[in-house]
């Protein structure tokens, strides 16, 4: 059985406060780290980051962050590189919980622009589509 992938739908809500929420913080952000006020580039990119998040489905949160959770004790405390060869084991615990975060928002605002891309260039711009082929699993049987 073939089946056509006709869109991809990673949003777990979608109010049109959400995008402009990611617009918003992303612009704090900027103008918080062009003037230096850090509160305010802070600020902004938590915002901007709870915004994502609060756009992505859990499910897709959770396994990019358990990702970003791996590659930071990959990074930060299994091979340290340089730059954290020298810090206590509660920096570097720190720094992977840092990067985690910072991996899963990234992750998930990559994952929305892809998901949108996907379906302007496959539904709006009728390009040809992901096509799947299934094919019907046996029973166990029950001995």
């Amino acid at each position: 059985m073939t089946q056509k992938l006709k869109r991809i739908d990673p949003y777990w809500h979608s109010h049109p406060m959400i995008p402009t929420g990611v617009a918003i913080g992303a612009i704090l952000a900027l103008v918080g780290y062009l003037k230096s006020a850090f509160p305010i580039a802070v600020g902004g990119g938590v915002i901007a980051g709870l915004a994502i998040l609060l756009a992505t489905r859990p499910v897709l949160s959770a396994v990019l962050g358990t990702l970003g959770l791996a590659g930071g004790l990959l990074s930060f405390v299994v091979v340290p590189n340089l730059s954290a060869a020298g810090m206590s084991l509660g920096l570097k615990l720190v720094a992977t919980l840092m990067f985690a975060i910072f991996y899963m928002v990234l992750m998930d605002a990559l994952v929305l622009v892809l998901a949108v891309l996907y379906n302007l260039f496959s539904h709006t711009l009728g390009l040809s589509a992901v096509h799947l082929e299934f094919e019907a699993a046996e029973e166990p049987s029950a001995e």
